[in-house]
Parts: C-alpha cells; sequence; structure tokens
C-alpha cells in the first residue's frame, strides 16, 4: 500500500475546513488513516493511504466521552452511514461515501442549528476555557518577573524575549480560536 504524509497547520476552531480538506484528499485518491500531532509543533500530522478517487464526505465532531459510551456513540453514527476513521484531540473523524447520501442533510453529522451549537458550546468549555484560564494565569507571573528583576543579564533578557513572543503568539492564536468560534455561534443563534 503507498502511503501520504500531510502537515497542515489547523485550530480546533477549523473543523469544517479540515472536512473539506479531507474530502478533496479522497477525491484524489488519498483516503485518511490516521492523525496525530507531529514534530513540527504548529502542525497536525495526516496520514493517508492510497485509494480509488472517490466523492466522500468527511465530518469530524467534538464529543469527548467515557469509554463507556464510546461503543453507543460509534454504533449510532454506523446505523446513519457514517465510517469511523480515527481520532483526534477530542474529535473523532466520520466519512460517508456520497453514494450513500440521499439528501444534502445528509452530507453533514449535525444538519440542524441545536446540534452545531451544542459542539461550539463542548469545545467552547472543554477546550478554551482551560486554555484561558492558563493564560490568565501566566500573565501574572510573567508580570511578576518582569518587575522583579534588578540587575540586567542577557541571559535573563533572552528569556524575557522569548516568554514575551510566546505569550503573544498564545495570545493571537487563542484570539484567533474565540473569533472563528463565536462566528459560528453567531450564525447559529441567527438562524
Amino acid at each position: 500500500m503507498e502511503k501520504k504524509i500531510v502537515y497542515r497547520i489547523v485550530t480546533i476552531a477549523d473543523y469544517e475546513r479540515e472536512a473539506v480538506f479531507l474530502g478533496e484528499m479522497h477525491a484524489k485518491g488519498w483516503k485518511l488513516e490516521k492523525v496525530s500531532y507531529s514534530n513540527l509543533v504548529v502542525a497536525v500530522k495526516y496520514s493517508f493511504e492510497k485509494c480509488q478517487p472517490e466523492q466522500v464526505a468527511y465530518q469530524l465532531d467534538f464529543y469527548p466521552m467515557k469509554k463507556s459510551e464510546r461503543a453507543s456513540y460509534l454504533q449510532l453514527f454506523k446505523d446513519c452511514g457514517w465510517e469511523h476513521v480515527t481520532d483526534f484531540n477530542g474529535f473523532s473523524y466520520f466519512r460517508k461515501h456520497h453514494s450513500g447520501i440521499e439528501s444534502d442533510a445528509e452530507f453533514e453529522i449535525y444538519n440542524d442549528s441545536a446540534g452545531k451549537f451544542a459542539m461550539i458550546k463542548r469545545i467552547l468549555i472543554m477546550r478554551m476555557l482551560p486554555i484561558l484560564l492558563l493564560f490568565s494565569a501566566l500573565l501574572p507571573v510573567f508580570s511578576k518577573l518582569v518587575s522583579g528583576v534588578s540587575y540586567f543579564s542577557w541571559e535573563l533578557f533572552l528569556i524575557f524575549i522569548i516568554d514575551g513572543v510566546l505569550l503573544i503568539v498564545f495570545a493571537i492564536q487563542i484570539s484567533y480560536i474565540l473569533w472563528r468560534l463565536f462566528q459560528k455561534w453567531k450564525v447559529l443563534s441567527d438562524k
């Protein structure tokens, strides 16, 4: 079997864009096999396997659960014609051949606003809330370090610069994710 690895930069708010990308790859003859963390800290590693080019819908669902609930969760999707592919970072990846889709509503796992709204709420509570708490805890520590230094050293200066840059990057990433999720939230609440 021929394999292919693709690295992409995605956030938890890009799950719809990710599903489109996976469908395009399948149409080119590469079906998703696995998603994992990469050695590149900012990128996600997608493992594909060569296949016949087909029109396939991919969908991601964010629904962390207990192991005891897992079998019934997967069976529900199987009963609706969705094949479970893999799991990564709290998301389950599913695919369904277009030949098994009878209406446009079946292209999506959640084809109603309430289901999509609930998934965004789970992402905000289970992923973004802990990240925001961590970020808010890091800011006072960083400011305490900066204000508590009464002498200059190059080593300390470099540590402050690196920490400052990382905090800024972290703040930008958090802002982007929150913006994307709240945009989706707004669109769904307007329906």
